[in-house]
């Protein structure tokens, strides 16, 4: 299990962004970021940092 870690603005908004073009893989965010799965999938799909943008998706 990958350590527990705070995502930054930058990291939500660039995964969010990476999601919206393609990148459907949640386990492979998360170890490209370095944090759970449940971490990066409500991070990207707006349930926490619900204050920053969601891209449009392609």
């Amino acid at each position: 299990m990958p350590q527990t870690k705070k995502l930054t603005v930058e990291q939500v908004l660039e995964a969010r962004l990476r999601y919206a073009a393609g990148e459907q893989d949640f386990k492979k965010l998360a170890a490209d970021y370095q944090i759970s799965r449940s971490t990066i999938t409500n991070a990207v799909l707006g349930k926490t940092f619900k204050d920053l943008p969601m891209p449009r998706s392609r």
